[in-house]
Formats: C-alpha cells, structure tokens, sequence
C-alpha cells in the first residue's frame, strides 16, 4: 500500500493581514513609483522530536508548509500516513501554533484571468499541492537488494527516463533533476544505518530504547531485504493533471503515475547469485583446513587459467596435490585450460520473488494525535 512519505502544500489569502512567518523579511518598494511591494519571508526550520524537521512560510498572504508529515515527531518512517486529510491535519497543528489560518479543503475551482497571451489557469478556493512523493516497501530477500535494485537499473521506465545507478550499488534513480517526475528505488536498511550513524555523531546521546528500536527495525530491514520505491512528483505534473487541489483529489487519483516500477517488474525476471572464490570453495567442502593451502591452491589455478604449464612449474607431488584439490570443485588442471568454460564460481541462482511488506506487531505505526501534542522549536 501507498503511503505519503513528503508534502509540499500552500494556500493564499488574498484579504492578507496575516503574521509574517519565517526567518528574516525582506521589505520591497518599487523604485519608479515608491509602491510598497509584498515582502519576501524566506522558510522557518521546525524542529520536532527525533531530530525532524518541516519548513513553514507566511509573506502575510500566502501560508506555506514543506516536510515529511509521515516522520514528523517519529522515530522512523518505514511506514507512514496514507491519506492526505491525516497529513493535512499534522501541517494545520503547526499552523495553529503560529496563529496562521489552516488549510482547507477547495470548494470552488475556476479560471484566473490572465494576461493577455498567457494561458489561463486554473485556481481553487483551498489548499494547493506543489508536490508529493508517495512510497511502498517491497519485500525481496535477506541480501538481494543489490541484485534487484541492479537488476531494475537496466531498464528505462516511463517515457524514456533513464536510470542512475549510484556507485554503491544501494540506490537508483529515474528523472533525477526532472521537474515532472522522480522515481527511487534504495535499499531501506542502508538508508536506515546512515542515519543513525549521523544521529549517533551527535552531541545529544540516543535513548537506549530508541538506540535499541532502531536496531530492530534494521534488523528486520536485512531480513526481509527491504527496499523502498519512491515517486516524488512534480509541480509540472500535478499541474498538467489537475492534481493541486485539496479536497477535490483524492488518494487513488495519483496511482496512475505511480505504476511504472511495477510496469518493469512485470517485463523482467531478476535472479539473485552467490559467488565463491576458489579458496572459499576449497575451505567449504573441507579439500583443505587451512587458509594458506586454500589461498596457495587457488593462486596455482589462477596460474593456469592465465595459460602457465603447472607440470613445468611445480615438482610431480606438488602438481598432483593441488590437481586433486581442484578436481574436488570440478576444476582439472591436468587439461588445457578452455576460456568457454570459466571455472565454476557460482554456488546459487535463484529468481528474486518480489512480495509487499508486512507491519511487524511491534512497530510503532503513526498516530497523528499523538504527534499533535508533542512540543517543536524554531530550528532556523
């Protein structure tokens, strides 16, 4: 199931009157006339429990609200809020806390005049998204999420977005830097490690039970091998689509843009492999019982496997030691080495079987009045 992981919303109030709300203002005056223009508020940081974060702007008109309800004064997000009036109600708390109006839900929709040549648009009477980024959990196996997200970087989805595979193999991307639409797939568990990582840099100590709960919920990250599909959509596409409008929209009407992962997987097979060097190989099975025999072994198949004539190289016992070693991982050094017929270093293959992710009976699910009550502070 889709969950609501980031919001952008924003609503005017053309009567104006309101508190300015930010960090620092900026008056304008237009110089050729001396009319006072509308100031410029730059964002307000919040700062919540757990270290999160939502953004807040008033310029006296236009009330603007970005961040994560879905994290906001919790410990984690893996699963998250999945209506938008929930999410609405955890902006209209902060809201209230400065004494700006909430946001409300659109009524009325209707064109604005325009200037002449300009496409008329269309506004609401209510609340107006700029963007969304909606996510699910896919469930794919204790350690195959490098395989799968790997394996999906192959493919172009949509409309010809090409995919950016990160260095670490943890990550990819579609659209990075599009204004129409991004879509991410990562692993869950990585992303949950450096984050705690960067808290536990810290000044301020982590709780036991939080250090503890966070481990268990990476714990059954690498189990489970979860990994996260994200599509933050645009402005540009919630504007095509008519999409902006609070209380006109509902959540199903941004499924259809949020299908082309699923369109992928259903057009491709991915397996997950286990290599095993030779050394290892040779230790599994117990051929040898130590590391150096193991190490010493392999460096002669390598040897061969780079042409060199072992028979001319090792004395007559040492030859046939090492050649009764490998023979016992299906290598036969006695014979001309064929570069059709690498030597065998895959243990497993196996088709990744793609499931959704079950809520553990112990994981702390948002509840918006809970995180309602809780105090936040200016951050910046």
């Amino acid at each position: 199931m889709f969950f609501i992981d980031r919001l952008f919303m924003q609503q005017d109030h053309h009567q104006g009157d309101l508190p300015l709300v930010g960090t620092h203002v900026i008056e304008r005056i237009e110089l050729e006339t001396g009319e006072h223009l509308p100031p410029s508020v730059n964002q307000k940081i919040l700062e919540g429990s757990f270290s999160t974060k939502l953004t807040i702007r008033c310029d006296g008109t236009r009330v603007r609200v970005e961040g994560n309800p879905s994290r906001w004064q919790r410990m984690d997000n893996l699963f998250g809020l999945e209506t938008l009036d929930e999410c609405v109600e955890v902006f209209n708390n902060v809201l209230a806390r400065y004494g700006l109006p909430p946001f409300t839900k659109n009524t009325e929709i209707y064109y604005r005049q325009s200037p002449n040549g300009k496409k008329a648009q269309l506004v609401g009477n209510g609340a107006e998204i700029t963007a969304i980024d909606w996510t699910i959990n896919h469930q794919v196996g204790e350690g195959k999420e490098q395989s799968y997200i790997r394996g999906m970087s192959s493919m172009q989805i949509g409309r010809g977005r090409k995919p950016k595979l990160y260095p670490d193999g943890h990550t990819c991307n579609w659209g990075e830097g599009s204004t129409w639409v991004m879509t991410k797939l990562y692993s869950k568990a990585i992303e949950l490690k450096r984050h705690l990582l960067k808290e536990q840099r810290k000044k301020d100590r982590i709780s036991d039970d939080r250090l503890n709960y966070i481990e268990s919920l990476i714990d059954y990250c690498e189990t489970k091998g979860v990994v996260r599909e994200e599509h933050s959509l645009r402005q540009a596409l919630i504007k095509r689509n008519n999409l902006q409008f609070y209380g006109r929209v509902t959540e199903a009407d941004f499924h259809p843009y949020l299908k082309d992962i699923e369109t992928a997987m259903n057009t491709i097979q991915i397996s997950h492999d286990e290599h095993q060097s030779i050394a290892d190989q040779l230790l599994s099975l117990s051929v040898v019982k130590s590391r150096q025999a193991a190490n010493a072994t392999q460096c002669y198949a390598l040897m061969w496997q780079h042409g060199a004539d072992l028979r001319k190289e090792l004395s007559e016992r040492q030859f046939y030691e090492h050649k009764a070693r490998l023979k016992l991982i299906g290598i036969d050094i006695g014979q001309q080495f064929d570069v059709s017929r690498m030597c065998p270093t895959l243990r497993r293959s196996e088709v990744i079987d793609i499931k959704p992710l079950s809520i553990p009976d112990w994981y702390h699910m948002p509840v918006v009045s809970q995180s309602n009550i809780l105090p936040f502070k200016a951050y910046a």
